[in-house]
């Protein structure tokens, strides 16, 4: 099953935030949805959330031109990280989205063409695809709301909450 119908390259940030949501295990699920060579052997760790479920996500490899690509974005967008600027050249590449909560990546990105999608808009696709329910969409925006270390803002979820509970 996909949520759309281009691949999605995913970064740290949404892995933790839904792993926070618990609702991991059905992105992971996806068909279409990818996580590079450079994040899962060089960022992940089980900080990030469980392992068990981030070692099944389909990896997708990084070619000595992306890497090139990736330092020559990091040289001149010294904001972004290797790791953020190789996300971009994959997504880029494989004209595919780039799911990322970091502001920095999702500017950049879009200011070059590259489709970005959320945290709170993967929760959207999920439920509007029936992977997960309502009453799981609502149970991972109060996780996400009543963590401490969420970096979306609070407002943005009561207005995904307001949204469900309206449907």
């Amino acid at each position: 099953m996909n949520i759309t119908k281009k691949i999605i390259i995913t970064d740290t940030n949404i892995i933790t935030d839904l792993n926070i949501a618990h609702i991991l295990n059905k992105f992971v699920s996806l068909d279409n949805v990818y996580i590079s060579d450079l994040i899962k052997y060089d960022e992940i760790n089980n900080q990030t959330g469980d392992l068990e479920v981030i070692n099944k996500f389909k990896v997708i490899k990084s070619s000595d031109k992306d890497i090139i690509d990736a330092l020559s974005i990091n040289k001149k967008e010294v904001k972004l990280s290797i790791y953020d600027a190789n996300n971009f050249v994959l997504a880029k590449k494989h004209n595919g989205i780039l799911a990322t909560g970091d502001s920095k990546l999702r500017n950049y990105a879009m200011k070059n063409g590259i489709p970005v999608i959320r945290t709170l808009k993967i929760i959207e696709l999920l439920l509007d695809n029936k992977i997960i329910s309502k009453e799981e969409s609502l149970n991972a925006c109060n996780l996400l709301k009543n963590n401490t270390f969420t970096r979306i803002p609070i407002k943005d979820i009561d207005n995904l909450i307001n949204k469900l509970k309206k449907e």
